[in-house]
């Protein structure tokens, strides 16, 4: 049935206000590298041999403990940022720094896709800064004839500092604001729960967004000296002098025993968390359908969350090397160099001792499990007299753990698995897929 037409009173267009449509980009822009690489992909990957010698940690056991040493994560941590930007342009309310957090909050409800100068709020503007490959990309050819070697080669290692710096951040935010807080407010998750899957989250973004800070509030500075017009242009390259007394106190005193404590938690936690996220990934089917949408979305493209833990335990072991090179061309006798040198030390400090925490939170694991396969009936008598029972184990503390074969009085070999705990030496025999004392021997050990 036909409808009749109605007439319709227009009002006076020039009652409207004028609008300024932005005009998009004729090139595409490139999707992040971090947004494109799926699990399955990065097996596949070439990945192009460093300019640089890599640095080696005796003794360190950090890297096996997480298995990075096998890992593409050298090559996604030092993208150029503009590979980093999302495809699609924001529009103008978002760049700005105080719209921010609300826009993060609006923008987790499910099915709002989250924009990338949201994600990275604050450091937006200067992600643009940073979009180039190198910062001698950026300079113009005269001047870099001009300068000295060293001069370039600096600037281009404090350039990669920064820009491997703020893509850091865009992982621990793309854990923290898109995962964390989504599965907060769409799942309602509890907070024991997201604290399982992302240990010390928070206090990992509040160490690196302050050292960001400092070191981008260092470039602005020497960009102001430089004499940088009000909109932003600069009539000569940013040139940074001086570094090192902000990265010697992002590892020294308090804020080198936060990075201690904050990565040794998050580090020794990581396959608990990745365990954990499998766990909830094949139970809960809510949990798997957030998950699938969140990773088809163009802010993350494939970076879930084991991917993202590994790349956040990776980082700490990144900062050796790119000071070794600042040094490398660094003035020697300088303060800078003074600076730059302590700075070295007490990095392979931190991650030493993040991969101490790592081993021991890793034996005390092992520990657990081998009195939970204990036979709950299984006690032994030392010649003291004393009693030797299975949850003795759990107050002692592991030293060192392996299979060993007993020789017994009548010449014949038992397996056995031996546990060198902090006071007696534990021999477990394995009898119907549980464990049993085969024999303890008491040693005096002070560690």
């Amino acid at each position: 049935m036909k409808l009749p037409k109605q007439q319709l009173a227009l009002p006076d267009s020039s009652s409207f206000p004028t609008v300024t449509m932005r005009n998009k980009t004729g090139a595409t822009r490139e999707r992040p590298w971090s947004a494109i690489l799926s699990p399955e992909d990065s097996s596949s990957l070439i990945i192009p041999s460093r300019r640089h010698a890599s640095l080696m940690f005796h003794g360190n056991n950090l890297s096996k403990s997480l298995s990075i040493s096998n890992i593409a994560g050298p090559v996604l941590d030092e993208m150029p940022m503009r590979t980093l930007r999302y495809l699609s342009q924001s529009t103008d309310s978002l760049n700005r720094t105080h719209q921010v957090t609300e826009s993060m909050e609006s923008l987790t409800d499910e099915g709002t896709e989250m924009m990338d100068a949201q994600l990275m709020g604050e450091f937006e503007a200067d992600a643009k800064d940073l979009e180039l490959d190198s910062w001698s990309l950026g300079v113009d050819q005269q001047f870099l004839q001009q300068h000295d070697k060293d001069l370039v080669k600096r600037q281009d290692v404090i350039y990669e500092l920064m820009q491997t710096e703020l893509h850091h951040i865009r992982t621990l935010r793309i854990l923290s604001e898109v995962y964390s807080k989504g599965l907060q407010k769409e799942l309602q998750l509890e907070t024991p729960v997201l604290d399982r899957l992302f240990p010390a989250l928070e206090d990992l973004s509040e160490l690196h967004s302050h050292f960001l800070l400092r070191l981008l509030e260092r470039r602005r500075g020497c960009q102001q000296e430089g004499g940088a017009s009000e909109e932003g242009a600069s009539e000569g390259p940013v040139v940074i002098h001086n570094i090192g007394d902000i990265v010697l106190s992002q590892f020294a005193g308090s804020s080198g025993e936060n990075m201690k404590r904050v990565y040794g938690k998050f580090c020794s936690c990581h396959n608990e968390a990745v365990n954990f996220y499998k766990d909830l990934l094949t139970k809960d089917k809510r949990f798997k359908t957030f998950i699938k949408r969140k990773m088809s979305s163009s802010i993350v493209r494939r970076l879930g969350i084991p991917e993202c833990i590994l790349l956040v335990t990776q980082r700490i072991t990144k900062y050796p090397v790119l000071l070794q090179r600042l040094l490398l061309h660094t003035k020697e006798g300088s303060e800078e160099q003074e600076d730059l040198t302590e700075a070295l030390r007490l990095v392979k400090e931190v991650i030493a001792a993040v991969d101490g925490k790592v081993n021991e939170h890793d034996k005390r694991r092992r520990l657990k499990d081998f009195h939970c396969r204990t036979d709950t009936k299984s006690i032994m008598m030392m010649k003291s007299g004393q009693i030797f029972a299975r949850e003795d184990l759990l107050r002692r503390r592991l030293i060192h753990d392996g299979p060993l074969q007993l020789k017994s009085s009548q010449g014949r070999l038992k397996d056995v698995h031996a546990l060198l705990l902090s006071d007696v030496f534990v021999f477990l025999h394995e009898k119907d897929q549980k464990y049993v004392f085969a024999m303890l021997v008491r040693t005096p050990l002070s560690s």
